[in-house]
């Protein structure tokens, strides 16, 4: 089928087209976790146990800014935008650009882990993550439990969240119903995640400028010709 990067696909559910869309959105949202966020998870625990640095990221700014403990809030709402894309992505009509995006987005996710394991950088915020009560502390103390302090650059945080939010804009689009103020909140909601990989000590400057850079290449050089090429 078009817009399928992997033919293997074809060969094991060569029926998808007929799924219902609850059911095709898990096939997205799976692919990603299977693909994605578990090598993610290997590689952090890999880095943490190898626990070397390659060369420094960090400037005094990076040390300047506050730790603003609410903006965790932010950060946790990137794991909303998988299943919104997979949501939408399954939707009659954008199912093949559905799962094309899925695909190269988990491709971008791989080019981040590559660097992740060639150039692991330490992340040696935390310790300014410090005073965050109620609600706020348990997140943070959650967060650094779950994640070790490396997976720095770029962030995959930045990345995979822009490139969602550009397929939610473009299906948006596509149907006619992208309005000015959906790309407001779209853009002011993808704008304080990426703000606060930094607000809360999680990642360096350059890990969000990074990760921003590569969203921007590979959106406008791969993902976005791809789907344009690629039939509802």
């Amino acid at each position: 089928m078009a817009g399928n990067d992997w033919p293997i696909i074809d060969r094991w559910w060569p029926e998808r087209a007929e799924w219902s869309r609850n059911k095709y959105g898990m096939f997205l949202l799976s692919l990603f976790l299977l693909l994605g966020a578990l090598p993610y998870g290997v590689i952090n625990r890999f880095s943490a146990w190898r626990g070397t640095s390659s060369f420094s990221v960090e400037t005094s700014l990076d040390w300047d800014l506050p730790f603003v403990p609410w903006m965790v809030i932010p950060y946790y709402s990137y794991y909303l935008y998988f299943p919104l894309a997979a949501w939408i992505g399954a939707a009659p009509g954008f199912r093949q650009q559905g799962l094309l995006f899925f695909q190269r987005m988990i491709v971008a996710a791989w080019m981040a882990f590559a660097m992740f394991l060639i150039f692991p950088v330490e992340i040696e915020l935390r310790t300014q993550a410090t005073g965050a009560d109620g609600l706020f502390g348990l997140l943070m103390t959650g967060l650094h439990e779950a994640d070790t302090p490396y997976n720095a650059w770029p962030s995959i945080h930045v990345l995979l969240s822009i490139l969602i939010v550009f397929f939610v804009q473009f299906t948006q689009r596509k149907m006619g119903v992208w309005t000015m103020s959906k790309a407001t909140l779209a853009w002011t909601a993808c704008a304080l995640l990426v703000a606060s990989t930094a607000l809360i000590k999680q990642h360096y400057l350059f890990d969000g400028v990074t990760g921003t850079l590569l969203a921007l290449a590979l959106w406008y050089g791969w993902i976005l010709p791809g789907l344009n090429r690629t039939g509802n």
